[in-house]
């Protein structure tokens, strides 16, 4: 029996991983929205989070606002390794993933 999950499943799991991650201030809402529109495709939305299954791999786009004072690789690295396990505790054994990370330093 083979189990398939929504990527709409998969963008709001891991949206709430994200917000957990240290350094996070925030997601961008809007302009991720706008930014989904554009493409071709079935793409599912979560704040911060745009997700494509095609082919048995897994695109995710996460957009996040970071504290400007704290480092920004530290941020980066933890948040690498929480949406490595996020996928992993999901179970996604067929599938590759191919997982892109755009960061913006929040305004003082």
């Amino acid at each position: 029996m083979k189990i398939r999950i929504k990527a709409k499943a998969i963008a709001q799991y891991l949206s709430r991983v994200i917000k957990s991650c240290y350094g996070i201030t925030s997601v961008p809402k809007s302009s991720l929205k706008d930014y989904a529109s554009g493409l071709v495709g079935l793409y599912a939305y979560d704040e911060g989070v745009l997700v494509r299954i095609k082919d048995n791999v897994v695109y995710a786009t996460v957009h996040v606002v970071v504290d400007p004072l704290s480092p920004i690789a530290a941020i980066v690295k933890n948040l690498r390794e929480s949406l490595d396990y996020a996928f992993k505790k999901l179970l996604i054994k067929d599938y590759e993933v191919d997982v892109k990370i755009h960061v913006a330093k929040e305004r003082a």
